[in-house]
């Protein structure tokens, strides 16, 4: 049997809440991003220009600075799917290699992967000064370039794309879905159901579809 690399998304996928950048614009009380997030995928704006925007929005609508530790409250109830633990350690069992390539924030994505014990873990990440939040980040993993930090973390594992297995939830997956040769899309997932290989509700669901 061939090793496989099983590379999860993990807001929405490996969490119970869609995204935790919006987690965090609900706790702020900033106003809904759609726009920006229009001009991103248009090529007018980096991620990194979207990151800034993002936590400008935050702590103008929050009224005075944001600390860390206000960030980490914010971010604190975000759980994990049920059977996301099973599902990880049946593909430990079997020799395969699991990851998460998320860009969501790196606070929420840190905690899933320490929870599940999976050591090849991908975010990006939040900048702060003296424990205060202030625009910008590290930019690990843009949105649209998301195939691209797979493509490499598959060749540093010794892994083909053909040996690579992708479980996403949003639109922002469909470009992962095509490089890849099983992709699973969890719901609720949009427009990304209709690209995937398989459509699932539950991560369990995984346990028997005979790709593990």
């Amino acid at each position: 049997m061939q090793r496989k690399l099983f590379v999860f998304d993990c807001d929405g996928v490996l969490t119970q809440e869609k995204s935790s950048w919006g987690v965090l614009h609900e706790y702020f009380g900033s106003k809904d991003n759609s726009y920006f997030a229009n001009l991103y995928a248009r090529g007018l704006i980096s991620y990194l220009d979207w990151m800034k925007i993002d936590i400008a929005l935050m702590i103008h609508s929050h009224g005075k600075p944001i600390t860390k530790k206000e960030v980490e409250k914010a971010l604190s109830n975000i759980k994990i799917r049920p059977g996301a633990e099973e599902v990880i350690n049946k593909i430990k069992s079997k020799g395969h290699v699991p990851a998460v390539v998320s860009s969501g924030v790196d606070i929420v994505v840190q905690r899933v992967c320490r929870e599940l014990g999976v050591n090849i873990c991908l975010y990006n990440e939040l900048l702060f000064h003296n424990d205060e939040l202030i625009p910008g980040g590290i930019v690990n993993v843009p949105l649209k370039e998301k195939k691209d930090v797979i493509k490499r973390i598959a060749g540093e594992n010794g892994i083909s794309l053909e040996n690579t297995v992708y479980i996403g939830d949003s639109e922002w997956d469909i470009e992962v879905f095509k490089i890849v040769p099983t992709s699973v899309a969890v719901e609720p997932c949009g427009k990304a159901c209709a690209h995937a290989s398989f459509v699932i509700r539950d991560l369990p669901e995984l346990l028997n579809m005979d790709l593990i």
